[in-house]
């Protein structure tokens, strides 16, 4: 059994996700953007698997200096990390930009989960089989990476600035998998669920949690993907995901964007 991060772990999909794990017997990192939201989920997760060890991190995921003092934290408390499950999203109606001047979308859906995976590579090297699972969507084959836009410089749209951070997101996790071949790093879509984001952002209803957790589950604990690399899943399947988002050199590009746009707060 191993020890396990999910990013988002306060509500739907990534608590579903989070007590699923919990469940199943592995140690797991409860993360939340407060340490009060963190500990009220943690709770809910140890009534439901008793004999579970869960561990507290709290971070704004809108600011890198927070990500970065989480991710400190976890390198001096944690022996290792054996998987990164990097579901923490948001949907936003109106242009908002963090204190960082990032847009809000993109900052959390994709600049975070860049900046924290590249700040726990340590960690994970101490695992035997390190993976890094990241939450897309089947609406990354509507994004779109407009580097003269890419943070709503021009205009905002706030389905298109979600789609973008999404193919942001598989494009990561693709190049990630070729930069750091030690470790496995795969993408997914969770299918249409009912969370929170869901209604903010198509006002519909969804599959039940539950079938949104199955996928990151199971990239997270099956050995059926071991040694697996690079992929995009739906419903527990590697499928070809968007064209773009299997293009490399858009996939180097961006990562070289993203690097100099996190400068400050990425490991030298």
């Amino acid at each position: 059994m191993g020890i396990i991060l999910v990013t988002g772990a306060t509500d739907g999909i990534g608590f579903e996700t989070t007590r699923e794990l919990a469940t199943l017997g592995h140690e797991v990192v409860v993360h939340g953007r407060s340490e009060e939201k963190a500990r009220h989920a943690r709770d809910a997760i140890q009534d439901a698997a008793p004999k579970a060890v869960l561990h507290l991190a709290h971070a704004d995921l809108t600011d890198p200096a927070a990500i970065q003092r989480m991710a400190q934290d976890l390198l001096s408390r944690l022996p290792h990390l054996d998987v990164l499950v990097n579901n923490a999203g948001v949907y936003m109606n109106e242009f908002r930009l963090t204190r960082d001047g990032f847009e809000m979308t993109l900052a959390v859906n994709y600049l975070a989960p860049f900046l924290l995976t590249n700040l726990l590579l340590p960690l994970l090297k101490r695992s035997d089989e390190p993976r890094v699972v990241t939450v897309a969507s089947i609406a990354h084959q509507s994004g779109r990476i407009p580097f003269d836009n890419l943070n709503s410089e021009r205009h905002f749209d706030g389905y298109h600035a979600y789609a973008n951070s999404k193919l942001a997101v598989a494009l990561f996790a693709a190049e990630l998998a070729r930069r750091e071949p030690w470790l496995a790093s795969n993408s997914l879509h969770p299918g249409v669920i009912g969370t929170k984001l869901l209604h903010a952002g198509f006002d519909m209803k969804g599959a039940p949690v539950t079938e949104g957790a199955q996928t990151p589950v199971f990239l997270a604990t099956s050995p059926a993907v071991k040694g697996m690399t690079g992929k995009y899943f739906d419903r527990c399947t590697a499928v070809r995901p968007s064209a773009l988002a299997e293009d490399e050199q858009l996939a180097q590009q961006l990562w070289e964007w993203t690097a100099k746009a996190l400068r400050p707060w990425l490991p030298v």
